[in-house]
């Protein structure tokens, strides 16, 4: 395939990202004659545009995907998203800022139990086999969720309209092309319509890497359907695309037809797409990635009138862990539930609000077992109940909360992924509701995916003081949405300066008496159970030492020169690690140094001696518990210099 070809399949792909991430679904105005109109107000709206939109690209090591909201803008062309970060920047540095979700718009996975749950990094690039895509033609199975979709319809008719709002990126080649799809509207009547939106980004060329040109925003159809059925709870439809002939912009391939799977998405989205430099990627035009550009089916779910609903505050957590959400909880009659156990037998019944881990069929209304509702339990479990019974159910203590007579509820429900996994090893992780007490409602069963991921933390890397001759202080700072432990490396030029443990997120080092010109600092994280294993660098620069240096007056054995010592750390001692003292010494000095290590209390606990070579002696401390303690350095003198002694009190943690 060649240079051309390639960028005009990522361009179809990106296209098709589009359609599906800014698909609003319209369904027209109903008219008079309407026998009964629904108002929806919590609708949505999911697609995956057509698979080449979530699938591995041409470009080694590159895919397409999907991120919630609009990515930064990198400011120049040819730049792919950064792994090593999640995606939270570009490779030239610029802030992309990548997100699973984002308002109304989520980035959804399947898992490798069939459900689907808000992706993670990885799950933008890897199917629920565990493939990677980021090899041509292997596809993510990723999907785009637009919630809270609002509007009115007729099923008898078949005739509506629905408008989302919300931005989701359509990402080709790991970002080397993409472009923003806003405010998706569905408008259906008497079974046909169309899905539009409003598309904005940048223009880009393979053939000039170095194009970058913002684009207006523009109104375009997404897609055309027809043969629309409406149910009182949604709808199926597959846009048009089969068949379709469109005019093809300037400069742009042509397009092929009568193939099997020859066609397009709609003329005003091709028009764009030549504007994106990529409008071959979104109809047929002759390559192998033809098949995968072909939409695939839409869904469009809401709840039937009087459905009970929840927020919840976050739905993507750390995976290690209690951690806290809030649950506010709408629709829940408290008259509509009726419990048929004690200790609320013939008396409203209550709603369930839990974190676990549910099979996929969970429901009670559906006569699902107990077993499959896997709860966490203690924090993680309260029960909403009418504020008269909320002691009869045992009381805060026991997780009663209040549900008010509007049906309304507010919760404060603890998530920890151990407490479940302890009881199951399969299920979706969610926050869940149900009637208490037996009661049957199906209008107040929902289910809130919750996901975890690691949380992927800023490496800051500070050397001061880059003087000739002098040690300089090293300090590595991690920061981000976990508090990071563990250790970290550092390494100048490739060679390891040594490894310390974080204490409250930043661990010191020293560079003793660098040499002279440029020191590329490398700080790298190990990661732990909340974060990621990230690295940070900084480069450090220290001037050539003098031309010219006074000459020393003779000294005499009669007249030596004042003794020194000063003493920093290589390794700062911690409880049950062995540190480093470096000990600074006139470069007169020679012989042994006598270190003695005491406790705060005076208690001499170690003798070590070590050899002064060029100025510097290196003194390795003993595995210390945590404490107070004292190191009593004594430099020997001789004809040229005076003995020397210093004490360095240090802390133990």
């Amino acid at each position: 395939m060649n240079h051309a070809h390639r960028a005009r399949r990522s361009v179809s792909s990106v296209a098709a990202m589009v359609l599906l991430a800014g698909g609003t679904a319209v369904l027209a105005s109903p008219a008079p004659a309407q026998a009964a109109s629904t108002t929806i107000s919590n609708a949505e709206l999911r697609w995956e545009l057509n698979k080449e939109s979530v699938s591995g690209a041409y470009a080694p090591g590159t895919w397409n995907l999907f991120s919630a909201g609009k990515l930064g803008n990198p400011g120049a062309g040819s730049q792919t998203l950064t792994s090593a970060d999640q995606g939270a920047t570009w490779a030239n540095g610029a802030v992309a800022g990548w997100k699973n979700t984002q308002g109304n718009v989520t980035v959804l996975d399947k898992q490798a139990n069939g459900t689907y749950a808000p992706t993670t990094w990885l799950g933008a690039r890897q199917n629920s086999a565990g493939v990677n895509a980021n090899t041509s033609g292997v596809s993510s199975e990723n999907l785009l969720s637009l919630r809270n979709g609002i509007g009115t319809v007729d099923p008898v008719t078949d005739t509506g309209t629905l408008q989302w709002t919300g931005d989701f990126t359509v990402v080709y080649y790991s970002g080397m092309s993409f472009f923003y799809v806003s405010n998706p509207k569905l408008s259906v009547t008497n079974g046909t319509g169309t899905l539009t939106a409003t598309l904005s980004g940048y223009g880009s060329d393979m053939a000039d890497p170095t194009q970058w040109v913002p684009l207006p925003a523009t109104q375009v159809t997404l897609g055309t359907i027809a043969g629309v059925d409406l149910t009182s709870t949604g709808l199926t439809t597959t846009p048009s695309y089969l068949g379709v002939d469109v005019t093809v912009p300037a400069n742009s391939s042509p397009q092929v037809t009568g193939g099997p799977t020859s066609g397009s998405f709609p003329q005003s989205f091709i028009d764009f797409q030549g504007g994106v430099g990529t409008a071959s990627y979104w109809y047929s035009s002759g390559g192998a990635a033809d098949a995968r550009k072909v939409t695939t089916p839409l869904t469009v779910a809401w709840s039937e009138p009087g459905q009970a609903s929840v927020t919840v505050t976050r739905t993507t957590l750390l995976p290690s862990g209690a951690q806290e959400v809030t649950v506010e909880g709408t629709g829940f009659d408290p008259a509509s539930a009726t419990a048929t156990r004690p200790p609320l037998a013939g008396r409203p019944g209550g709603t369930y609000v839990a974190f676990g881990r549910y099979a996929d069929v969970w429901r009670p209304s559906v006569g699902a077992p107990s077993t499959a509702r896997v709860n966490a339990g203690g924090a993680g479990l309260k029960w909403a109940v009418p504020a008269a019974d909320m002691a009869t159910v045992g009381g805060a203590a026991a997780g009663a909360i209040e549900l008010r007579a509007d049906g309304t509820f507010t919760a404060t429900v603890t998530v920890d992924k151990a407490v479940v996994d302890g009881k199951t090893s399969t299920g979706t992780y969610g926050i869940y509701t149900y009637p208490g007490g037996g009661a049957s409602q199906p209008l107040h069963e929902t289910f809130t995916p919750i996901t975890f991921a690691k949380a992927v933390p800023s490496v800051a890397v500070t050397a001061t003081g880059a003087t000739y001759g002098a040690d300089v202080p090293v300090t590595v700072t991690l920061a981000g949405d976990a508090a990071a432990t563990g250790d970290v490396t550092l390494t100048d030029g490739g060679t390891t300066v040594g490894t310390a443990t974080l204490t409250d997120g930043s661990a010191s080092f020293t560079l003793v008496r660098p040499a002279a010109g440029v020191h590329d600092l490398v700080a790298s994280y190990a990661g732990d159970a909340n974060n990621e294993a990230v690295s940070g660098t900084t480069r450090l620069t220290v001037a050539a030492a003098p031309t010219t240096t006074p000459t020393p007056g003779p000294v005499t054995a009669d007249e030596p020169v004042k003794g020194t010592a000063r003493v920093t750390w290589g390794t700062k001692p911690a409880a049950g690690r062995k540190g480093i003292a470096v000990v600074k010494v006139s470069d007169l000095a020679t012989g042994k140094v006598t270190a003695i290590v005491r406790t705060g209390a005076g208690k001499k606990l170690r003798t070590i001696s070590a050899r002064i070579k060029d100025g510097v002696v290196k003194v390795r401390l003993p595995r210390l518990g945590t404490g107070k303690y004292a190191l009593v350095v004594k430099v020997p003198g001789n004809d040229d210099v005076a003995k020397a002694r210093v004490t360095r009190t240090f802390r133990v943690r």
